[in-house]
């Protein structure tokens, strides 16, 4: 793709009619809000056609298999993606839309004149995108890139009013959209069968994580920029972790982030230790763990409408990265169980034997997350349908003069 082609899409998305189609975008594997947003839209049969738009071509295939409306976008259906995209009145994403098109300029300049909704993927402690120019260089190519990918957004979600200063100066959005996230939902209900799809485990796994009867502890490290130099990155820490566990008659669930680690396999590691595929949706089962560790993950925010403890990694402001985590753009609520690896074992003993942090975990949650976690993916379609509405009038829209 040259700069032509981009220049040359970008006017004609701005030009072209659009249809009631809204494109939904995610990770290589199926995941994240759109996951469930997409899903409820073709369960609520919405006056608007819903397709999911992947370069992953297992992906494609499972959804194909499952009759689940789908587009590959690759080098033998450009053509038909260009028309696609061209059309569309609303694309909606929940990570950096050059993730989603592997940086392709041209075909993201296809969705220009699309609504281009951005619901992210989770509460942050991280400086994001804009915020980050203070940082980093935009001299590098992969930095400024998705920087100005994500910051194409019209709209993006919000959580809570806390956190909208924060979203419109990472992304540079005037309109914030109030709403849960819908990945959200199925921490607090059965998840459906169509849900389930890229949250598969193997039955050993399924039975020992449903299984009440046992402790479980999920640990989910963060995505780090540059490199992995904090203490939950090492394998000493996890050994660590995986004693302290056993000490507690308790199982513990090992789930890297997908950028780091890609094996493929779930299943049980030895003795007390699971390991769980980093690319599977977790989402689902999350609600059977007593407890979560991580670093500082935002994981962490989504777990506390579990209910169940949290731990997180005691890193001092500075000493990791100037811009990251900063946990000043969190309300001051001490909501975690905050240990170092000396205070490992009795931090976790505590928080499994003698939680007395219930009340703050459930201010945090109110504070973070303002609507019903449940109404997530219903009021968002309500505003999709008003998105959908709005641009397909505004490319019909001409004025008549006579002279």
């Amino acid at each position: 793709m040259n700069n032509e082609l981009t220049l040359r899409f970008a006017n004609l998305s701005l030009k072209k009619r659009k249809e009631k189609v809204v494109l939904f975008f995610g990770r290589e594997w199926f995941s994240d809000s759109t996951k469930y947003l997409y899903l409820s839209a073709l369960q609520e049969n919405r006056d608007f056609t819903c397709i999911w738009c992947s370069c992953d071509k297992t992906l494609i295939s499972t959804l194909e298999a499952n009759q689940l409306p789908c587009h590959l976008i690759s080098e033998e259906t450009l053509d038909k993606t260009v028309k696609l995209f061209l059309s569309a009145a609303v694309a909606v994403f929940s990570i950096n839309p050059a993730q989603c098109l592997k940086g392709n300029e041209a075909l993201f300049a296809c969705l220009q004149g699309a609504r281009q909704v951005q619901l992210w993927h989770g509460v942050s402690v991280k400086h994001l995108l804009l915020q980050l120019i203070n940082h980093l260089s935009l001299g590098d190519y992969h930095f400024r890139q998705p920087v100005e990918f994500a910051s194409r957004a019209d709209c993006v979600l919000s959580t809570s009013a806390f956190l909208d200063d924060f979203f419109n100066d990472a992304f540079g959005c005037k309109r914030i959209i109030r709403a849960g996230y819908p990945r959200n939902e199925v921490i607090l209900r059965q998840a459906t069968t169509y849900e389930l799809i890229g949250s598969e485990i193997p039955v050993t796994m399924m039975s020992a994580i449903t299984n009440k009867a046992r402790k479980k502890i999920l640990f989910a490290p963060t995505w780090q920029r540059g490199d992995d130099t904090i203490i939950t990155g090492s394998t000493e820490f996890l050994l660590k972790l995986a004693e302290e566990c056993k000490r507690n008659n308790t199982d513990l669930y090992v789930k890297g982030h997908p950028t780091l680690r890609q094996d493929n396999v779930s299943g049980k590691l030895s003795g007390n230790v699971w390991y769980i595929n980093p690319c599977i949706d977790i989402y689902p089962w999350l609600n059977n763990f007593d407890a979560l560790v991580t670093d500082y993950s935002s994981i962490m925010f989504d777990f506390l409408l579990t209910g169940k403890p949290v731990l997180r990694l005691d890193i001092e402001a500075g000493s990791h990265r100037d811009y990251e985590p900063d946990f000043k753009l969190i309300p001051d609520i001490d909501f975690a169980y905050t240990f170092t690896p000396c205070s490992l074992a009795s931090v976790l003993y505590q928080a499994l034997n003698n939680d007395i942090k219930q009340a703050a975990r459930k201010e945090m949650a109110d504070a973070l997350f303002e609507t019903d976690a449940l109404d997530a993916c219903a009021s968002l379609l309500r505003f999709l349908e008003h998105e959908v509405a709005n641009c397909v009038a505004a490319s019909r829209q001409f004025t008549i003069e006579s002279y």
